[in-house]
């Protein structure tokens, strides 16, 4: 009987607390944002490492494929990012590879080789930023914009454009997306000068082209030539068809018929082709330093950024030659420093991982070690 009681007792308790539980926090909108963003994240990640493809030879057990070694590939890393959607680190070398490594860093997913022929030769690469999980951007020095998008587990490159609207005097790094507004941003310093800013780029539609003055008066110079002419030809066809009846009468049954026949044409067979975009500037905006101490400000007029992070309504900049961390806050147009540990001397990068900023310190080859905090 006691043993019953307890029995009971434990079992009404954890009803209760399931139901408490459920009206006090899984009710709440917000927590329940979240929990959906948790296991969507969680899909997302999992549908890229079962579509992964192995950049190495596979074995000859294809159920047992390594691609472990492929880290070795590797070498000279210019740019990296971690996706926390994916789970995932996506790297580009200098030999404008791309590679997307597994969140352990210990497997290599994908990786494909840019395209560095033609008029739009690829220059150092500056930034790199995911957007959605299957559409990543990144900019090189000289201000070509390129698109990766994943398409059927393969991450392949869309056509280049050039970001419009720079100028020579533009010293561009760094690349960040702003949610609300759908732009790009990098940072800029102006050529020989410590000042900074935020430049803010955007995706337009290209317009057709209306067509000149000098063509519209052509056409309609032709138009009147052919009025002339139709009615210079008139008497001449009427007499045609008068002495061919027969003829003339089937051949307007023929045409009235066409119309019709190409009216039955669905409108599905007719393909949209989709407007043609290029990516221009669409402000800047200048940074004003002068909250910094003497010390700072000092460093700052020597100034080499490297990296571009966001977290949390800030941007992140680092300094490797000076050992300065830039604190950018873009509603109020300021930038400030604090100092960090010499170990990021040298640093080609940076990238934001778990809410924590680090700086790439050893960019010969892929490795976690060296990746180091600055926070």
């Amino acid at each position: 009987m006691k043993r019953s009681y307890v029995l009971y007792t434990t079992l009404c308790a954890v009803v209760v607390g399931v139901i408490l539980c459920y009206v006090f926090v899984f009710s709440d909108e917000e927590i329940q944002r979240q929990v959906a963003s948790t296991f969507e994240k969680i899909d997302i990640q999992t549908s890229h490492q079962t579509a992964s493809l192995p950049p190495v030879e596979a074995a000859q057990d294809d159920e047992d494929i390594d691609t472990t070694d492929a880290l070795e590939q590797i070498n000279q890393i210019d740019e990296v990012y971690y996706s926390d959607t994916i789970g995932a680190y996506l790297v580009l070398t200098e030999q404008a590879e791309f590679f997307e490594v597994s969140g352990n860093g210990t497997r290599v997913n994908s990786v494909f080789q840019l395209e560095n022929t033609g008029q739009m030769r690829l220059d150092d690469f500056i930034g790199m930023r995911m957007v959605e999980e299957n559409l990543v951007y990144a900019v090189t020095a000289n201000g070509t914009l390129i698109t990766i998008e994943r398409e059927e587990g393969r991450w392949v490159e869309r056509p280049r454009k050039q970001i419009k609207g720079l100028v020579s005097e533009d010293r561009i790094f760094g690349l960040g997306y702003d949610r609300e507004s759908n732009r790009l941003f990098m940072m800029n310093r102006l050529a020989d000068t410590p000042d900074l800013e935020l430049l803010y780029i955007e995706e337009r539609e290209i317009e057709p082209e209306a067509p000149a003055e000098n063509e519209l008066e052509e056409s309609t110079e032709s138009d009147d030539n052919v009025e002339g002419t139709e009615e210079s030809t008139e008497e001449t066809t009427t007499e045609n068809v008068s002495t061919s009846d027969g003829v003339s009468s089937d051949t307007a049954v023929a045409e009235e018929e066409a119309p019709e026949n190409e009216q039955d044409t669905p409108d599905e067979a007719v393909e949209e082709k989709e407007p043609e975009t290029e990516w221009m500037l669409d402000s800047r905006q200048a940074l004003s330093a002068d909250g910094m101490s003497a010390s700072i400000q000092q460093k700052f007029e020597r100034f080499e950024g490297v990296g571009l992070v966001e977290r949390q309504g800030r941007i992140y900049v680092l300094d490797s030659e000076e050992l300065v961390l830039y604190t950018v806050n873009p509603e109020e147009g300021t930038i400030n420093g604090q100092m960090v540990t010499p170990r990021v001397y040298d640093s080609t990068g940076m990238f934001l991982q778990d809410n924590e900023i680090f700086a790439i310190v050893h960019p010969e080859v892929f490795d976690l070690d060296a990746f180091v905090s600055v926070d």
